[in-house]
């Protein structure tokens, strides 16, 4: 993802300087220093009061004290997200527009009709958190192990069902991943609020949830859900008392849920790489610390380089996955 642009980019200022023309128009260290000189707008992909709203708005709020230009968060939602990235990937790549989009982003040409592309219309500025997600399961099941989970699902095709937020949800994407990787048939049922959703399978409602250890490991320490693994390959916090999925019976299973900062394509690296150390810097504030750690997140803040790699693998996954 970023060495295409990168050669495009470095191509360009070769061909305008080979042929003569004035290069003041373009991207310079100076075009940073004065950044940003009007108010930036951060794009959110979801309703107000979502969990991508609150970390954007943290945010947006310490990047206004510290810059003195306002940040303003603009909620567009609708189609799992894919409304608000073509609004993100269609504006002007100066350095004032800005998205702050969940992984889902990279399910979008699988899912959806969209005109944008995720590779060529979006640079990566910081994944800025993560987390694996735990599974449970109803406790009248009488299951405690993933292999007594798949077994029954086999030999019981259909009837167990998944609680989900809806086409394109992390909870939905966890599942029918795990779905592909054992070859189990589970029915969807979609919450406009995954926590009802939660609350159904302690009730015995619905079978299963994958959701994050902040939405469920409570139920389990209360004796009203059996937690039976995670999606991630390394120790949740959250849940350090469980072990990969990987690691109990559905090899090369791997799930993580992330949100990180995005702008059109274009925007001079320069304004990136200042974008990217101001959002590392409110990351270490104590109210995202504090955010973060309410949520089940853990803290990623990684380089734009990192950003792209993560982009381009999920990408080629989902593709394998949700094009069959």
């Amino acid at each position: 993802m970023r060495f295409s642009k990168l050669n495009r980019r470095t191509f360009g200022a070769m061909a305008i300087g080979a042929i003569g023309l004035s290069l003041t128009a373009m991207p310079t260290p100076a075009a940073a220093q004065s950044y940003p000189e009007k108010p930036i707008n951060i794009i959110v992909p979801t309703g107000p009061g979502s969990l991508v709203d609150i970390l954007a708005r943290l945010v947006g709020d310490g990047m206004t004290e510290n810059w003195g230009q306002q940040v303003i968060v603009k909620n567009i939602g609708g189609a799992g997200g894919s409304i608000g990235a073509a609004k993100i990937a269609t504006a002007e790549a100066d350095g004032y527009t800005l998205g702050f989009v969940p992984a889902n982003l990279t399910t979008h040409p699988y899912l959806y009709k969209i005109k944008y592309d995720v590779q060529a219309d979006f640079d990566p500025v910081i994944r800025v958190a993560g987390a694996s997600m735990v599974h449970y399961v109803n406790n009248e099941l009488g299951i405690s192990t993933e292999e007594e989970f798949i077994d029954y699902a086999k030999a019981n095709p259909g009837k167990l069902t998944f609680a989900t937020a809806g086409l394109g949800s992390a909870a939905n994407l966890a599942s029918e991943l795990f779905q592909t990787k054992t070859g189990v048939s589970m029915k969807a049922v979609p919450y406009k609020k995954l926590n009802l959703g939660v609350l159904d399978v302690v009730a015995g409602r619905v079978s299963t949830v994958f959701v994050s250890a902040a939405q469920g490991m409570q139920f389990v320490r209360d004796g009203k859900l059996t937690a039976l693994g995670i999606t991630g390959l390394t120790p949740n916090p959250g849940a350090p008392e469980l072990k990969p999925i990987a690691e109990l019976g559905v090899p090369g299973y791997e799930f993580k849920s992330w949100f990180g900062f995005i702008t059109p394509s274009g925007v001079p690296s320069d304004i990136i790489a200042k974008l990217n150390a101001e959002v590392l810097r409110q990351t270490k504030t104590e109210a995202f610390q504090q955010a973060l750690s309410k949520a089940g997140l853990e803290l990623i803040a990684g380089s734009p380089e990192e950003f792209a790699d993560v982009i381009d693998a999920e990408l080629a996954n989902w593709k394998g996955i949700l094009s069959k």
